[in-house]
């Protein structure tokens, strides 16, 4: 294991650069590449040579292998240009087991058709790295330019010690003129599951001290923001407390504000995502729709899943929502608090779920709404809701009724849940991590201005060993559609991911595409198209996507300069 002590830099291709002796190798490898305990060594004479945004991360890894056990030290020399350095952090690539391919995914669509140990998961580094014999160790480096950085070659060096033994692996990293806005365009929720009983399995010390719990909450949130997420789920229906005052349900909004503090605090509540206000009896995807009701009955709060035609749950939901209101314009947060209605309505629930929009668009004027919806369901019934979220790979087809919803004024998103798989994009773990990295490059080929994830951290109680759990009738998640991160109980936070890393570099592709645009938008949309001609058809090849990054920061950079 080890401790790189950090400074370090940007992006590249393919392995490359591998000095090897004495049957121990070390070489780089492209982040977008995924190395495996049994990748074998790589030598090449190529230098290293990256490129960088201002204000933007870049990431690639080191392989190390050795044919027999030995411990060596990593040092990593910033990339300096003059007096000037860019920041790195290093960590160690952990494995998890995949145990089956994603179901309708042909094997040239995953990594390798053989299921095992996969990397994802980054730790950090101790001061050494115990190398087994004949298995390939992996050290990833992500590095921050920061928005002062002058343009210009920035070289670095990394340094190994394994005794007698002494490597050392130059690299370069060019830093463009081009720079990450530090306001984001791109909406992105990962929803964060924070269920006390489910939390206090992985952070075990939450059930001797309670107030542990809202700094787990508040480190992953921080974790959250750097990652370029900026909008938090809050269940406002769950967090809400209902009280009887006066004969009547009087809410207290307690936990709700302690929820949005601390996310806000955080940094990641730059839009407050109310959580859904009906649901389905049991849980069940074609379950009876189901309005939570808080009533008063013999003088008492009782709380019930009540049909929707029930004319109670339709009074206590509109009182709920003005007593919301005026809480949230109290403390300031109307300007950004969107709201969920229902979760995926379909088939007999759609003229309910209008009527429930229409009910919340009353009760919270100006107020957006939010949900995911199928194109393929009635559209009137969803016209009303603000901002659309369809499902990838189900909306191929549909791409004008995403236009003429922008058209009358709406927003469209698009999320990922168990699908889809085959060709399309997906963060699934044995999918080639280009598909992460391209994500939101299909925001913004298709105009969709926010990605939602229902799966930040829905671990299972095995999370390490178990990411895949069993959706019902036998049918596993793909693994890796259930977290994005790991628990980290002795930190009170989370181990981050590969595959968070690269999100968040495709996240900032997007900010230099829409900067790329105000100035050149035909230019920048033909470099989009290039990229990605259709929904799954993309650039698979890792050095040719360099190439195309390299073409974006000039443009960006062009852009800037007006």
């Amino acid at each position: 294991m080890l401790r790189l002590l950090v400074w370090f830099i940007c992006f590249f291709s393919l392995p490359l650069h591998a000095p090897q002796r004495d049957n121990f190798s070390a070489w780089f490898v492209d982040s977008l590449v995924k190395v495996f305990p049994d990748s074998p060594a790589a030598t090449s004479t190529v230098e290293l040579a990256l490129v960088s945004a201002r204000n933007g991360h870049i990431s690639l890894q080191v392989a190390l292998r050795s044919e027999s056990h030995r411990v060596i030290r990593v040092r990593v020399i910033a990339p300096r240009l003059e007096n000037a350095a860019l920041k790195v952090q290093t960590y160690r690539v952990g494995t998890v087991k995949v145990k089956s391919h994603p179901t309708d995914t042909p094997l040239d669509e995953v990594v390798r058709s053989e299921v095992g140990p996969y990397p994802d998961p980054l730790f950090p580094l101790e001061k050494e790295i115990a190398l087994e014999a004949s298995r390939t160790e992996t050290l990833w480096v992500s590095v921050f330019t920061p928005e002062d950085a002058r343009p210009g070659i920035y070289r670095g060096v990394v340094e190994i010690d394994a005794g007698k033994q002494k490597l050392k692996l130059p690299f370069r990293i060019e830093v463009f003129a081009a720079t990450v806005p530090k306001n984001q365009k791109l909406w992105v929720t990962s929803w964060l599951w924070f269920e006390h009983e489910l939390m206090a399995k992985h952070y075990p010390q939450l059930k001797s001290d309670p107030n542990r719990y809202w700094r787990v909450l508040e480190n992953i949130g921080r974790t959250m923001a750097e990652y370029k997420q900026n909008v938090v789920f809050v269940p406002v229906r769950t967090l809400a407390k209902a009280q009887l005052a006066d004969g009547a349900v009087q809410y207290d909004f307690g936990l709700v504000d302690r929820w949005i503090e601390i996310f806000d605090k955080a940094g990641l509540a730059h839009m407050i995502e109310g959580g859904h206000l009906s649901g389905r009896l049991g849980g069940g995807y074609d379950s009876p729709y189901v309005i939570p009701t808080d009533l008063v009955e013999n003088g008492q709060i009782v709380s019930k899943d009540l049909p929707a035609d029930d004319p109670r749950a339709e009074q206590n939901l509109r009182e709920f929502l003005r007593q919301l209101r005026n809480h949230l314009k109290e403390k300031d947060w109307l300007s950004r608090y969107v709201q969920h209605v229902h979760d995926e309505p379909h088939g007999a629930e759609m003229p309910i779920y209008r009527h429930f929009v229409h009910i919340v668009s009353e009760e919270l004027p100006g107020v957006p709404t939010l949900d995911a919806i199928s194109l393929s369901e009635d559209i009137s019934a969803q016209e009303e809701t603000t901002i659309w979220v369809p499902k990838l790979g189900t909306f191929d087809e549909r791409l004008d009724a995403i236009a003429a919803h922008t058209a009358r004024g709406g927003q469209s998103w698009y999320y990922i849940c168990l699908d889809p798989r085959g060709k399309y994009l997906n963060r699934f773990i044995d999918f080639p991590t280009l598909k992460v990295r391209l994500l939101p490059w299909l925001n913004y080929r298709c105009g969709l201005t926010g990605y939602l994830h229902w799966g930040g951290n829905f671990w299972t109680d095995r999370p390490f060993e178990n990411l895949q759990p069993d959706w019902g009738g036998g049918f596993v998640l793909p693994a890796g559609d259930n977290a994005i991160v790991y628990p980290d109980p002795e930190h009170d936070g989370v181990f981050i991911s590969v595959r968070l890393e690269v999100m968040r570099e495709g996240i900032e592709d997007y900010e230099l595409l829409m900067e790329s645009a105000r100035r050149a938008p035909e230019r920048t949309d033909a470099l989009a198209r290039t990229v990605m001609p259709a929904f799954t058809d993309y650039i698979r090849d890792v050095s040719q996507f360099r190439k195309f990054e390299r073409k974006l920061l000039v443009l960006a950079a062009e852009a800037q300069r007006e």
